[in-house]
């Protein structure tokens, strides 16, 4: 044997580095103990990436086998988004960061995306840790999606499914949180966000998961886009 295989964190010495991140940032750890725990979560990163490669693989041959055009890809996420939600989220536990490595399949309507789920729950059934079904109750934000999350050889990797109505809002919000600088996909009460939450209520309509909009919603979308165009004007944009 050549003894070259390559040695990761224990799960110790990982969730001592998430507690540093905390510390440096209250001024109770210096420069030095920041580096090593960087160090450490560089490669808790990278551990996530063969994991991450065999559930991609996965999916795909699901996809192959139900004769679902699905979109997969992958994604490891980076430090600077690692430690800002170590920050962000006080008690979370590095070593148990369920979307280190995440999977997003989109697929084409609802009845391929509850296809999928049942053969990752059916297939993947000792696998699976957790799991949300933000379709049948969207998030308060108006997020909707299904998330399982699977270990794979130590490692979680969640999986993200998705219609394109479902991504594309996901993109919106992804892209108006860039710009303005402020995370909306989580829930709140900003213009932005109402306006957000609104257009996905309408969207779920389309999709035949949710009742018609309002008269309420459908004034509401008119004055929260211009409102909400305001803002991006008033940012620069």
């Amino acid at each position: 044997m050549s003894g070259n295989t390559r040695s990761f964190p224990s799960k110790g010495a990982v969730r001592r580095a998430g507690s540093t991140i905390r510390a440096f940032q209250r001024g109770e750890a210096g420069l030095h103990e920041m580096d090593s725990a960087l160090t450490v979560i560089e490669e808790h990163r990278a551990r996530h990436a063969l994991p991450l490669v065999k559930v991609n693989n996965g999916l795909r041959r699901f996809c192959r086998s139900l004769e679902i055009d699905g979109e997969v890809t992958q994604r490891l996420k980076k430090v600077p988004t690692i430690t800002d939600k170590l920050i962000r989220e006080s008690g979370l536990d590095l070593s148990r960061m369920q979307d280190i490595g995440g999977c997003r399949v989109v697929v084409s309507d609802v009845q391929q995306l509850r296809l999928l789920e049942a053969r990752i729950r059916k297939t993947w059934r000792d696998r699976i840790k957790r799991s949300s079904d933000y379709v049948s109750e969207p998030r308060e934000s108006g997020y909707r999606a299904v998330h399982v999350v699977v270990e794979w050889d130590s490692c979680l990797v969640e999986i993200q499914l998705r219609t394109p109505p479902m991504h594309a809002w996901a993109q919106l919000v992804e892209r108006l949180s860039g710009m303005t600088r402020t995370n909306h996909k989580q829930d709140g009460t900003s213009i932005l966000q109402r306006y957000l939450a609104v257009v996905s209520r309408i969207d779920a309509f389309a999709e035949g998961l949710a009742p018609e909009p309002s008269q309420e919603d459908l004034d509401s979308l008119v004055y929260l886009g211009e409102e909400a165009m305001r803002v991006l004007r008033k940012a620069g944009l």
